[in-house]
């Protein structure tokens, strides 16, 4: 009785649980070269929030600079209105890359 068991739960292993084990480790693996892709890509959008960053920090000091210079020289408000429009159409500028690189993460995570 015992020898039937044994055997009868080795064929059950053979039969039932080895191809199943095959296919999960099977999955593991492919599933490791998408997990090494997607933290790459993290780390490329982590890159590109640094580099928005910077330009964000280096528009909003330009940006206070041009209210400082308007609180004490009107004369020069022409070049004043020039500079900050040039700022302006910067900042909207990283507020699109901004916006892609947001869809990026959100199209990131869909593929999960």
């Amino acid at each position: 009785m015992e020898k039937e068991l044994t055997e009868a739960l080795m064929d059950f292993y053979q039969k039932i649980l080895a191809p199943e084990f095959m296919e999960i480790k099977k999955e593991q693996i492919e599933n490791r070269g998408k997990l090494a892709d997607v933290i790459g890509h993290f780390d490329s959008v982590y890159q590109r929030f640094d580099r928005l960053e910077d330009e964000y920090h280096t528009i909003t000091y330009g940006l206070k600079r041009i209210e400082d210079q308007l609180e004490g020289d009107e004369r020069d408000r022409e070049t004043i209105e020039k500079r900050f429009q040039e700022l302006k159409r910067q900042f909207e500028g990283m507020q699109l890359k901004l916006a892609a690189i947001e869809k990026e993460i959100a199209k990131s995570h869909k593929n999960l």
